[in-house]
């Protein structure tokens, strides 16, 4: 029974895509391939320092906000800091839906605390002989990834409803035979057999609907590292670290269909999904300093290595104007559903699934170049390699063969660029950055899922403490389609914007 109520779970996840996607994702994949993403995605985190610079800063080191990419700028630091960098998020959405008929915006607002940091510098003394000048050790929390958004849209199809999508899935099968949709139209009356015919079916619902979606995601990613970072006559700073992740992921989806003059006035689906889980990975990096005015770094992080536990379930809800199925009849007036029923309000709702999985997401490599412009400022940039394709779900709780298929199928390898600078006049800093994070999908709806995120900041630096202020502007796109015929289902696309504001408060000790 649990298999069959994941796969009536995972096919109404499948069924969020349209017919190109369809083509790519394995019919035995329960969509795990979807988490496989989620999970291997960050935003920019940080200090305000850091994010206000696009973080773009790996090879400078000195900077808390960095040692997350690159361990080896604890190496830089020449004594001990604490930092402190509370945040507020605006976040807002803008749907579009058949042929931009219905427009609907939507703004959420978050307090968050997005990163705190200590440092402990244990160099040797300017006195001290010997190449190696000691290291620091570091520990610091980030936030970094936050899935809350809300979407909504809505609008007239004059097209298709998901009932041709319950009958594409029904036709040609016996009755106990059937599952996912087709199984909740048969369970609805929205779909029925013909007389005679146990494998051929027809709805006496004829009309077009008012169709309407409203998606709400909650959940975060927050990572504690502990790193250590070392330097070598202020030439050459190593270091390595492990971060320790927990994230939680909540979905819940409500999607309605609305018909006048029908014998159904309204179908609806309730779908929720509410994940927790944590997970380790590990990351060592190198920044090299040639000349006072050059510095070079490179870094590697490790997959993170999640595991995860999940509840889901779905409820199903049709509205009938008190029809009586004996009122259905073919052109020689015989009945279509022989039986005496008089339908008004059904419900069918799945028990509760649950199941633990595994989750490896790519690793990742980081190189920069950070050029110093002696007391005025500096100038970095970074490249990031990551290929979604590599990430892996393994479970003992079902198979995982079609998920792993589908990640390979939809997913690419992406090159993420970070640019960005600060300018330094006595005590005053200005900064500013810009990133660009690939699409990490081969193909999808002919849509370019690429995020771009625009940051400026300023600061303060008293010496013994500093105040750094930042915001990031992030926006990207995506689609969603709620079900999938042969002819083509209805597709919402979406706008999102999200502005985070970061105020930081340092300390050196």
């Amino acid at each position: 029974m649990r298999r069959i109520i994941q796969y009536i779970t995972a096919l109404s996840a499948i069924l969020l895509l349209n017919v190109e996607a369809k083509a790519q994702i394995d019919p035995s994949a329960f969509g795990y391939y979807e988490d496989a993403l989620r999970y291997s995605q960050t935003n920019p985190f940080g200090t305000a320092r850091f994010v206000g610079l696009g973080g773009a800063g790996m090879a400078l080191g000195g900077e808390i906000g960095s040692i997350g990419v690159n361990p080896a700028g604890l190496g830089v630091f020449n004594r001990s800091q604490f930092v402190i960098t509370p945040s507020l998020t605006f976040g807002s959405s803008e749907s579009s839906f058949l042929d931009n008929t219905n427009s609907i915006r939507d703004e959420i607002t978050n307090a968050d605390l997005a990163n705190f940091g200590v440092v402990i510098n244990f160099n040797k003394g300017d006195l001290v002989p010997g190449t190696w000048r000691g290291g620091s050790l570091g520990i610091t929390y980030n936030r970094t990834n936050d899935f809350r958004q809300n979407i909504q849209y809505s609008g007239q199809n004059n097209s298709n409803s998901i009932i041709d999508a319950m009958l594409e899935q029904s036709n040609g099968l016996p009755i106990d035979q059937l599952s996912g949709l087709g199984q909740v139209g048969f369970d609805h009356y929205l779909v029925n057999p013909l007389p005679g015919a146990n494998n051929v079916y027809d709805s006496f619902v004829l009309g077009l609907p008012v169709q309407g979606e409203q998606i709400r995601r909650r959940g975060k990613i927050d990572q504690l590292n502990i790193s250590y970072g070392t330097n070598f006559d202020d030439k050459l700073y190593l270091g390595g670290g492990i971060g320790f992740t927990n994230a939680n992921y909540s979905y819940s989806r409500i999607f309605t269909e609305t018909f006048v003059g029908e014998p159904l006035s309204q179908f609806s689906i309730d779908e929720k999904l509410d994940v927790n889980g944590t997970g380790v990975n590990l990351n060592v990096g190198v920044i090299i300093r040639p000349t006072n005015f050059v510095r070079i770094g490179a870094s590697y992080t490790s997959p993170t290595w999640y595991n995860f536990n999940e509840e889901s379930d779905v409820f199903y809800q049709s509205e009938y104007n008190n029809y009586d199925v004996a009122d259905w009849v073919d052109n020689n007036g015989d009945r279509l559903i022989l039986e005496d029923t008089v339908l008004n309000t059904l419900n069918t709702n799945t028990p509760l699934f649950t199941s633990d999985y595994n989750l490896r997401t790519p690793s990742k490599i980081n190189t920069g170049v950070s050029f110093i412009i002696s007391k005025y400022g500096f100038i970095s940039a970074d490249v990031e390699f990551v290929n979604y394709g590599n990430a892996h779900v393994s479970s003992g709780d079902f198979s995982t063969e079609g998920d792993n298929s589908t990640i390979n199928n939809l997913y690419q390898s992406v090159t993420n660029i970070k640019i960005g600078g600060e300018y330094r006049y006595n005590m005053f800093r200005l900064r500013a950055g810009y990133s660009t994070f690939g699409d990490p999908f081969k193909s999808l709806n002919n849509v370019d899922r690429s995020r771009t995120v625009v940051s400026f900041g300023a600061g303060l630096n008293f010496g013994k403490y500093f105040f750094d202020v930042a915001y990031a502007n992030t926006s990207y796109k995506e689609t969603f389609s709620s079900y999938s015929v042969s002819s083509g289902g209805p597709q919402a696309t979406v706008d999102n914007n999200i502005g985070n504001t970061l105020l930081t408060f340092g300390l050196n000790f």
